[in-house]
């Protein structure tokens, strides 16, 4: 690959991603012209006779039509749907059934994402040149015992198939088989004989079974495993010698290893810890999970130095485990993730070991759910605990007490969620300086606050320092000048930011269920958050009747929900530069502000604004007016809002909108009853129109029967209209270019339009429910 790279060949993209450069490409695809294909169905059959590697795109329905042309192509090799970005995919039994027995020839067989693949037909045992079938994603519920007459298969892959319970009893005969990945299957227990398969290099999941012939002694022969491998169930492992059977500390090339029980189980820890301590795998190994463990001890090993390879550990619901291993001397870990250990209490110097400055490649520790935590004692070794530590996150530790740790040089995200450093009642405001401890967290970028702040965060931020109460001691943040991104969630008692105002630097901040909070006077937010692009607020600020549009210069998303006493958006008295600020918004959500009455007056000078959803302000009676002048505005969403008048009447829709929303807009109905106030609407770029609700019968009836819907429509769903009884074939039609036809919840309607429908010829998706 180095060489390749270093002629070109490749050539470094975004995010350490290659790419071959396109003349590299159009080389290889003018060599290759003769034998490989991207099949768009247009080519001549002399072409197709001599294909032998054909690609294709999905479609949402691949119907038999469609691959009629191969049923001549005799000597295909490779068969593979390339993938598209939808949700559901079906592919017509009968290529299954006629098309597939054909292709006898057959080395590669891709039919992942099909969701109505339930099951293989036994022809599948034709293909006898097979060795590389992928079924991932499939609704597939069982293997036909004939793929297991596949013998020169060597790679089949069943990622996702959540409807697949088992694995065909004589898979052992596939004796060629490298690599078989089924995880994210339901697969409760492996065939018989696995370790038969001497070959096999991958093997994602290996669910340990309690009859003869299922168990982890099967692992043994698998001396060539790499990669990543899961054994699950390890509760019915008999003994500790059935684990050392298993041999992994002898497979060189296993990189990921996950140990899971199916619950835990305290009066059998003994046991679990023997069976874990057998368990021991390679040094080489560089991600480790424990799941429902049920000891009272991890096993010694775990924790050595020796594991100089180890990046990543997760220790998941190892509830009855009351102290850690010594995961600080790990000189490589990166990631460490520890969830509802219900037992510990205290973390301590047996955490850190041994080394002068623990966990030295540490960057990312997160603490979820430890219900009994109280304490976090640092090493006391003299040097740094986490001097490469990035980003702490502490969610759901009620009881924790006590300091963090104070000298984090590197840390950039900070995030706490329902700890008990944030509420606890015996805090105070007033301690002295000496007891003070004072936290070196400078390079920190992101902050968030949930669910406390009882007493701890009333002073937030104040003269930029972030105050947080434990036990009476205050520690400070003496510079947070790096701050770029602040979100303060469920605060119920937070009144008032600082006198100061917020740091500078922020570019997003997050404001959610915070009511009683008072927000920024308009000179402070002006003059501090001038690089604020992003702005959410979330049932929060109740004092708040009038937001100011325009006040902040840099702002592209404005998010206001649940604001239950705002009335209206307004602009800052100073027009100009209202007018300049505004350039920048792309993004505008309204939503459940029930007081809501008014736009500005002028409508929204926002030439640049890109996306507008207003939904559930039942007082509103108007969009913004001038609404046509947005040239950029591609999708608008409204929504719930009875009162809603009219959207068209200064001149129309924005000309470029590309996707349109409405639902439950009554009164809009009455208002637009005549022909050529639709016609003022103007929809002839909408690309995607979704309808529905009350008041929705009639203008869908009216844009049908006038034949006002666009040409340009690829996307048409109707839902919720209790009267509409059948659809105009009219306004149908001439809807060449539509794809997608859905509807929902319309319970009057009696029949479709039969000739209208013939009619749309690139339509691929009928949905009615």
């Amino acid at each position: 690959f180095d060489d390749l790279l270093s002629r070109s060949f490749f050539q470094r993209s975004r995010n350490d991603k290659f790419t071959m450069h396109d003349l590299i490409n159009d080389l290889a695809m003018s060599v290759s012209k003769e034998s490989c294909l991207r099949w768009e169905g247009g080519e001549s059959h002399e072409v197709l006779k001599r294909v032998r590697h054909l690609s294709f795109a999905r479609g949402q329905f691949d119907c038999v039509v469609k691959f009629e042309p191969l049923y001549e192509v005799k000597h295909l090799r490779t068969f593979l749907p390339l993938r598209r970005e939808c949700y559901e995919n079906y592919v017509s039994k009968r290529v299954l059934h006629e098309l597939l027995p054909k292709l006898t020839c057959l080395r590669v067989l891709t039919l992942s994402e099909y969701g109505n693949i339930v099951e293989l037909p036994n022809s599948i045992g034709k293909l006898i040149h097979l060795r590389y079938l992928d079924l991932s994603n499939t609704g597939i519920k069982r293997l036909s015992g004939t793929v297991c007459t596949l013998y020169s298969l060597q790679t089949l892959l069943l990622v996702g198939c959540r409807s697949l319970f088992e694995l065909p009893t004589d898979m052992r005969k596939l004796i060629n088989l490298r690599h078989l990945d089924c995880s994210g299957t339901q697969i409760e227990e492996m065939p018989v004989q696995m370790g038969r398969l001497k070959s096999l290099r991958t093997l994602t999941t290996f669910v340990v079974g309690i009859s003869i012939g299922s168990t982890i002694g099967e692992l043994r022969e698998l001396s060539h495993l790499g990669g990543k491998l899961s054994i699950l169930k390890l509760n019915n492992v008999v003994d500790g010698r059935d684990a050392l059977q298993a041999n992994l500390k002898n497979k060189q090339d296993l990189k990921e290893l996950e140990l899971a029980w199916v619950s835990e189980d305290a009066d059998h820890s003994v046991k679990v810890r023997d069976v874990l301590d057998k368990l021991q795998p390679c040094m080489n190994l560089e991600k480790l999970t424990f799941k429902l463990y049920g000891g009272t001890r991890f096993p010694n090993w775990l924790g050595d130095s020796a594991f100089h390879k180890m990046k990543v550990m997760r220790l998941e619901n190892c509830h009855y485990c009351f102290s850690l291993p010594p995961l600080g001397q790990l000189s490589a870990l990166k990631e460490l993730f520890i969830c509802e250990m219900k037992f510990l209490r205290t973390l301590g110097p047996e955490l850190y070991g041994q080394p002068f400055q623990p966990f030295q490649s540490l960057e990312r520790l997160e603490f979820e759910e430890m219900a009994e935590w109280e304490e976090w004692v640092p090493s006391g070794s003299g040097g740094l605990d986490f001097p490469r530590l990035q980003e702490l996150i502490l969610k759901k530790c009620p009881k924790l007490r006590g300091s963090l740790p104070c000298d984090l040089p590197c840390l950039k995200k900070l995030c706490m969620e329902g700890c008990g450093v944030l509420h606890d009642q015996r805090a105070t405001a007033t301690t002295s300086t000496s007891t003070s401890t004072s936290l070196n967290y400078n390079s920190l970028e992101e902050l968030e606050i949930e669910d406390g702040c009882q007493t701890g965060l009333l002073s937030l931020l104040e003269t930029k320092l972030l105050y947080i109460q434990n036990f009476g001691d205050i520690q400070c943040l003496p510079n947070i000048s790096r701050l770029q991104c602040l979100t303060l969630s469920n605060c119920p008692t937070l009144s008032s930011f600082p006198k100061d105002g917020l740091p500078t630097t922020l570019t997003s901040l997050r404001i959610l269920n915070c009511k009683r909070l008072e927000f920024l006077p308009h000179e402070m937010l002006a003059n501090q958050l001038t690089l604020l692009d992003c702005l959410w607020i979330e049932n929060s600020c109740d004092s708040m009747r009038s937001f100011p549009l325009g006040i902040f210069p840099k702002l592209k998303t404005l998010i206001i929900g649940n604001c239950e006493n705002l009335e209206s958006l307004s602009l800052i008295e100073d027009e100009g530069a209202a007018v300049e600020n505004l350039s920048h918004l792309n993004a505008l959500y309204i939503e459940v502000c029930p007081n809501l009455v008014s736009f500005p007056q002028g409508g929204l000078p926002t030439p640049n604004l890109i996306r507008l959803e207003v939904q559930r302000c039942k007082k509103l009676k108007s969009l913004p007016k001038r609404i046509q002048t947005l040239t950029a505005l591609r999708y608008l969403d409204i929504r719930n809002l009875p009162n809603l008048e009219s959207i068209a009447e200064d001149g129309g829709l924005p000309p470029n909108l590309r996707v349109f929303y409405i639902h439950n807009c009554e009164r809009l109905r009455a208002s637009s009853s005549s022909v050529e106030d639709y016609c003022n609407w103007g929809l002839q770029a909408v690309e995607e129109f979704r309808i529905g609700g009350r008041g929705s019968d009639e203008i869908l009836e009216t844009l049908l029967k006038q034949q006002l819907l666009p040409t340009t429509l690829h996307t048409l769903r109707i839902s919720s209209l209790s009267t509409l009884k059948s659809l105009d074939g009219k306004g149908l039609a001439h809807l060449t270019f539509l794809r997608s036809l859905s509807i929902f919840s319309c319970k009057s309607l009696k029949f479709l339009p039969g000739e209208a429908l013939q009619h749309l010829t690139s339509l691929q998706k009928l949905k009615i429910s």
